[in-house]
């Protein structure tokens, strides 16, 4: 049955075929960026360069562009976490004494939590995470009214988006 087609025509089939299944998945996976590059919004020099900062700062700084653009702030935040993580402790542990003194529910108090939390994103992220976590647990051990538990802080993390 399959004496007719030489090995010649058969590689020549399944070429044709993975080109034809990578040009698919390539305009699929790439189309936003092709029409960005034909409608002249984007260079190919642009996308080149997405997945080096480096050379993208070079190329930016070669341009003349100030460097506090978006890219470079996004950079320079996340290099300041071990900051934000001081200063969270710092705020944690006012507002578990705050809480105390008021008296609030345990519910209003993890609502609290939740929204300081959620003022630092890149903590969130960070390996610094579980040492806020541990800040936390350990404050809210001297207020039997306010106790918490590793789960349930990290839990409050994940609410707190």
């Amino acid at each position: 049955m399959f004496t007719n087609i030489s090995w010649g025509n058969y590689i020549i089939a399944v070429s044709i075929l993975l080109l034809i299944w990578y040009l698919i998945l390539g305009f699929r996976c790439y189309y936003p960026d092709l029409r960005a590059i034909l409608s002249g919004e984007k260079s190919l020099q642009s996308l080149s360069l997405k997945s080096n900062p480096q050379e993208k700062l070079a190329v930016h700084l070669q341009k003349g562009s100030s460097v506090e653009n978006k890219e470079l702030s996004l950079y320079k935040e996340s290099f300041d976490t071990l900051a934000d993580a001081e200063e969270l402790s710092g705020r944690i542990q006012g507002a578990i004494k705050e809480s105390a003194e008021r008296n609030l529910s345990l519910e209003e108090f993890q609502n609290y939590l939740k929204l300081l939390l959620s003022e630092y994103p890149f903590v969130r992220i960070s390996t610094l995470r579980e040492n806020i976590n541990a800040i936390i647990v350990k404050s809210s051990a001297s207020y039997p009214a306010l106790l918490l538990t590793l789960s349930q802080v990290d839990l409050l993390w994940e609410e707190s988006i």
